[in-house]
């Protein structure tokens, strides 16, 4: 219907521009502490713009339920102000049936949330990450999706997967001589940083000798360079920039070598929620909307209180999960609990609007 479309611009519009606001404030902040090492290698001020550029999709995630919030307000208060919603309740259109319009449009903006930090967000923060330890370290650098490339001296490292706790998959090092020919290949299923040296499991050598190749095989040996351990910590993910199907995968990975996964287990929650937290928001954005009467005050108001929502959901969701970490409640609980708080909220604020 016409209306629906015209909610759903409304809307659209309105968290396009609360996107704009907020991200341009953490862009700010983001590039002011970048300036610090602005100068090191080749990392200039154009570089440090497209660090903070390419990390502003990981930011747009995180502060997704926070602009819907805000884009949410925004619109709706917007059409308060000049009584289009006075003028649709008052031709037949129910409250129930604006909502159903608002949470139509939320509902897409709540899957291009989820394709986001599934899809772009570890791609875009690999490549920002590699972007400035290349030109910090000034080191060939080259990583894609699920590996990376690293030039050091007359040595090329080839790693498939990046894992936390300084711990690499699937490693290949290709070595060459003083004349650039290829010297010898050793292939490892996995290495383990420990005690300043890298320790490689499941061994395969292959030397290149004028008779033809050699090839050995060995449990395990111990090389004091691979990837310098810098290095490697500014290019491995953090569990808030890693996919939900990364997550899961290394928390059952913990979980079989019976390590700890609460906390990417939690994160893996988190991440599957926060589409729903999106759309809890905008819930929360309805009633403060229709609540509000002529003398209730004006749209920096309404703006002032979604700060003030935002902030305290921010305060409780992450005081919730941290606490259910320490006390050992099964992450699904932690990470739900803060968004079912929320629909609660919205529902009872939502009937005293009907």
């Amino acid at each position: 219907m016409v209306i629906d479309r015209y909610i759903a611009k409304s809307v659209a519009a309105g968290c396009l521009l609360a996107s704009f606001i907020l991200l341009s404030v953490f862009a700010f902040v983001d590039f002011a502490s970048q300036l610090q090492d602005v100068g090191k290698g080749d990392y200039g001020t154009l570089q440090a713009a497209l660090y903070v550029f390419l990390g502003l999709f990981q930011r747009l995630h995180e502060l997704s339920p926070s602009i819907l919030l805000l884009g949410g307000i925004l619109s709706l208060g917007a059409m308060a102000a000049s009584s289009e919603l006075i003028v649709m309740r008052a031709s037949g259109i129910s409250t129930q049936r604006i909502s159903r319009s608002v949470l139509q449009i939320g509902l897409l903006i709540a899957i291009l949330v989820a394709a986001l930090g599934e899809f772009v967000v570890p791609h875009t923060t690999r490549l920002a990450k590699t972007y400035r330890a290349e030109a910090i370290e000034e080191k060939l650098i080259v990583a894609g999706n699920n590996d990376i490339w690293v030039r050091d001296g007359n040595r090329y490292v080839n790693a498939k997967q990046i894992l936390p706790d300084y711990e690499i998959r699937q490693i290949r090092v290709y070595e060459f001589n003083d004349k650039r020919q290829l010297a010898s290949v050793i292939y490892a299923e996995k290495a383990q940083y420990r005690n300043k040296e890298w320790i490689l499991n499941n061994i395969k050598r292959s030397e290149l000798t004028s008779t033809g190749v050699k090839t050995s095989f060995e449990n395990q040996i111990i090389l004091e360079r691979l990837i310098i351990p810098e290095l490697f910590s500014v290019l491995e993910l953090k569990s808030k920039d890693m996919s939900a199907i990364e997550l899961l995968t290394y928390s059952q990975y913990l979980k079989d070598n019976n390590l700890d996964n609460g906390k990417y287990l939690l994160d893996f929650w988190i991440k599957i929620f926060t589409p729903l937290t999106c759309l809890a928001m905008l819930l929360i954005a309805m009633p403060i909307v229709f609540l509000a009467t002529p003398r209730s005050g004006g749209i920096g108001q309404r703006v002032m209180v979604a700060m003030l929502i935002g902030i305290v959901y921010f305060v409780i969701n992450r005081s919730i999960n941290h606490l259910g970490l320490v006390l050992n409640v099964a992450p699904i609980l932690s990470a739900s609990a803060p968004l079912l708080i929320v629909m609660i909220i919205s529902a009872y604020l939502m009937r005293k609007v009907h």
